[in-house]
């Protein structure tokens, strides 16, 4: 039997920035693969990045392979483009079984179905339910009410069955199976040490519940966290340097969620001197002194930091769990040991009070800009990234934000329009789109002024700084598009 998994890109070429798209491999179908591989290594496997390869050459390959089953993985913005790629395969190849899976398909599973003309969603995390899935196909079987996890068509009706349990032990899931594609085809994070780099996942999920939360996978069962074991996120790491790879990045949510577990995987690291920088996200709380002397002993010389909002009604709106004087707390500690620090900013945000709608204006977003400027006088923030506020399906922000009439529904219509820097999502009252715009092109003058004056970067880089500072510049000059 042939499978194919593939990462949806969309129908059109997105104005986003195509260095941007090219940053790293997508991990969740290379899970599935390896998965797939250790347990039934008679399989044929192939893997397309659809987003770096882009919609002809995605075809092109599903079509030149003829795969028995194709898994199309897909996030909201390549929604629209998934729907259309399940429609193609259906055409060129029609004995082809289309299972869709991913973030989008399992905070929205009957879309496909509505959308496309899908065989089967699979719904939370993907190596379990694909492997039963591709067991079943395989002995010809057409009941498929057995497999947890699955949205499946019978007669003509959508059939649910019962929720995926998550794997407990995540370290029996094997490596992704990288090897499928070709890595050196992308660039990594804009700041680095050492190239060529790639991410890794120390972890799945994560215990908190802030509204804004996107990653639906990570929530579809208990528990929301889980660690992989210290000795084999190490043992990945030697694999990657094996490959060639000299600096990774925790793509996991939060680095620190159990300080424990954190600090055990920098005492691994020092044993077993992996000498390989990475970096990290983390939370601003809990943090301590002692784990950041380890991150820096361990190697680790560079974090993300959820900020979030300069604003303290904000944070406990979207249910963050942080103060502003932990996060002043966090990066101090952090910058004691010369590890750097890039804050993460939302502007705009949207939450409820007593089941009211509450947000941020303009007004309380130029105090978030201004107090990441203040952070970066006080050089306890070294980088910072922003952006208007997104409600993704999946969240409890977009049951927010379609409960009170934000989004419009061509939004939703054509997932596609979520591609472009130019569409802001939310419609947050009293916030006209000139002046969202405004507070985006300032956000990401702060954002170029860290980087530039960083000096963790190569000329290669350079493109990227000038294509989104002449982005947010040409938008705050446009017309509105959207009131």
């Amino acid at each position: 039997m042939k499978v194919q998994l593939v990462f949806a890109p969309s129908k059109e070429r997105s104005k986003l920035s195509d260095l941007v798209e090219r940053v790293y491999p997508p991990l969740g179908i290379l899970y599935i693969a390896g998965y797939l591989r250790k347990h039934m290594p008679e399989l044929e496997i192939r893997a397309t990045d659809g987003i770096l390869v882009g919609w002809d050459t995605t075809v092109s390959e599903i079509s030149a392979y003829s795969p028995d089953v194709v898994f199309i993985s897909y996030i909201t913005p390549c929604a629209t483009g998934a729907y259309a790629l399940g429609e193609r395969i259906k055409d060129i190849c029609p004995g082809t079984v289309v299972v869709f899976g991913g973030p989008h398909a399992t905070a929205l599973p009957a879309e496909p179905f509505a959308r496309s003309r899908a065989d089967f969603v699979a719904v939370g995390e993907g190596e379990e339910t694909s492997l039963e899935l591709v067991r079943a196909l395989a002995s010809g079987k057409k009941e498929f009410g057995d497999i947890d996890g699955l949205y499946w068509m019978k007669e003509g009706k959508v059939v649910i069955n019962r929720p995926r349990q998550f794997i407990r032990d995540i370290d029996r899931i094997p490596f992704p199976a990288r090897d499928l594609l070709d890595i050196k085809e992308y660039k990594g994070w804009v700041v680095h040490k050492k190239t060529p780099e790639t991410t890794i996942l120390f972890s799945r999920g994560c215990p908190f519940d802030c509204t804004f939360c996107t990653n639906a996978v990570w929530k579809s069962a208990r528990p929301w966290l889980r660690l992989r074991s210290p000795e084999k996120i190490v043992d990945e790491m030697e694999q990657l340097k094996g490959i060639g790879i000299r600096e990774v990045f925790d793509n996991s949510d939060e680095f620190n969620c159990d300080p424990r577990h954190a600090m055990a995987v920098c005492q691994e690291m020092i044993k077993r001197k992996i000498d390989m920088p990475w970096k990290a996200q983390v939370r601003a709380s809990p943090f301590s002194d002692d784990l950041a002397r380890a991150m820096a002993d361990a190697g680790c010389w560079y974090v993300h930091i959820g900020i979030e909002s300069g604003n303290e009604r904000t944070l406990k709106g979207v249910r963050k769990m942080i103060t502003l004087e932990q996060v002043k707390n966090a990066c101090k500690i952090l910058k004691k040991y010369n590890i750097k620090v890039m804050g993460l900013l939302m502007l705009l945000n949207v939450w409820e009070e007593d089941g009211k709608l509450a947000y941020e204006g303009v007004k309380e977003t130029m105090k978030t800009l201004e107090f990441a400027r203040r952070m970066i006088d006080e050089k306890l923030l070294d980088y910072v990234s922003s952006s208007i506020t997104t409600p993704y399906p999946g969240s409890e922000l977009f049951r927010i934000a379609s409960k009170h009439g934000l989004i419009d529904k061509e939004l939703t219509d054509d997932w596609s329009k979520w591609l472009t820097e130019e569409m802001f999502i939310m419609k947050v009252p009293g916030v006209t789109i000139k002046e969202a715009r405004d507070l985006y092109f300032k956000g990401s003058l702060l954002r170029s002024y860290c980087y530039l004056r960083s000096g963790n970067w190569s000329l290669k880089e350079v493109p990227i700084f000038f294509d989104k500072f002449v982005r947010a510049a040409l938008l705050k000059l446009q017309g509105p598009r959207r009131q």
